[in-house]
């Protein structure tokens, strides 16, 4: 209600699939706890296919996914102005975390920027957001949500970090009503979930001096190269603003000198060929818009990269390849 902003005249679509927890607890108990009236569609992705539903059943508060937004945005805007949205009001994403390139292009687009969500299955419901009425900092997960308590912690020490802008992992403290009681048959790992008083997502952030949670990456996705870190969410964002990306996953690569260095997995724009030039291009236009340490040391060019059911882009199958190691379970692979 106070996040996706939803109300009785409302058209809601939420386009996640309800075997994700974002389909179960955004599109089935959310919306139906309201008497909310809404759209659902079980067929599969296509650009001008959504923009219709859009137009033809006057969607007007709209939930959906980065690697989606990401997928629209490769068609074009001019395919999005071919249809008309005069109930659209509000947007919002989840899933991963929303490239600021995405926020702008919403407001190109739609006339609206997405609202980035943040929440886990562990949790339950969303915790770090971005309301209405809230100033839409692109790039930014947004703020804690009411009832919620959330910091970062020392990546050594555990203890809350003080100090704005200072990477630290996402913690929470426990007690929200939607808080996970267990993981199945695995009490120790759920156990090792709680430090020193707090929930520990795994999630890597920062906190400005206004309060808004700036994502890094994953605990184990960090990049550490020649001793310093690097997200990589912010090389990919900044890979998707080059002018032939249309998809990016950074990872390290191990090396003798700098313990890693970064690799990029490029899908380019329709009209764009992979080629040494490119390559170069690409890097340079990291290393200014970033810095050398962030500068892809290679890229490789795909077709399209592995994600999830869900739409998540699957940087640990991308870094157990290189690494040599077990890809371990694919079950969540699209199958396609």
């Amino acid at each position: 209600k106070w996040v996706l902003d939803l109300r009785d005249d409302d058209i809601y679509w939420c386009t996640a699939d309800p075997g994700w927890v974002t389909g179960t607890s955004y599109g089935i108990i959310g919306p139906w706890s309201l008497g909310a009236t809404q759209v659902v569609y079980d067929g599969g992705f296509g650009a001008a296919k959504w923009y219709r539903i859009l137009q033809d059943y006057g969607i007007s508060v709209w939930y959906t996914a980065p690697t989606a937004i990401r997928l629209l945005m490769k068609e074009g805007v001019e395919l999005v102005k071919q249809f008309k949205y005069p109930k659209l009001r509000h947007m919002c994403s989840v899933g991963e975390p929303l490239n600021p390139e995405a926020v702008v292009w919403g407001e190109e687009a739609f006339g609206m920027p997405f609202f980035d969500t943040y929440w886990q299955t562990e949790t339950g419901a969303m915790v770090i957001t971005n309301f209405p009425g809230m100033e839409i900092r692109p790039g930014s997960m947004g703020k804690a949500f009411p009832g919620i308590t959330a910091v970062v912690l020392d990546l050594k020490t555990h203890e809350v970090i003080e100090e704005p802008n200072k990477v630290g992992l996402i913690a929470l403290k426990p007690g929200w009503p939607s808080m996970m009681r267990e993981y199945w048959n695995n009490a120790e790992v759920y156990k090792a979930k709680f430090i020193k008083g707090w929930y520990i997502t795994g999630d890597r952030s920062s906190i400005d001096p206004d309060g808004y949670f700036w994502f890094v990456g994953r605990d184990d996705d960090v990049i550490n190269t020649g001793g310093h870190l690097v997200g990589p969410f912010e090389i990919e964002s900044a890979l998707i603003e080059h002018e032939a990306v249309a998809e990016a996953a950074a990872i390290g690569k191990p090396d003798p000198v700098n313990m890693e260095v970064v690799k990029a997995f490029v899908a380019l724009k329709p009209g764009h060929e992979p080629s040494d030039d490119l390559e170069l291009s690409i890097m340079n236009f990291i290393r200014k818009r970033l810095s050398p340490l962030a500068m892809p040391q290679e890229i490789e060019f795909m077709e399209k990269l592995p994600k999830t059911r869900s739409g998540k882009i699957m940087r640990r199958l991308l870094k157990a390849q290189e690494w040599g190691e077990e890809i371990g379970d694919i079950s969540t692979l699209e199958d396609d």
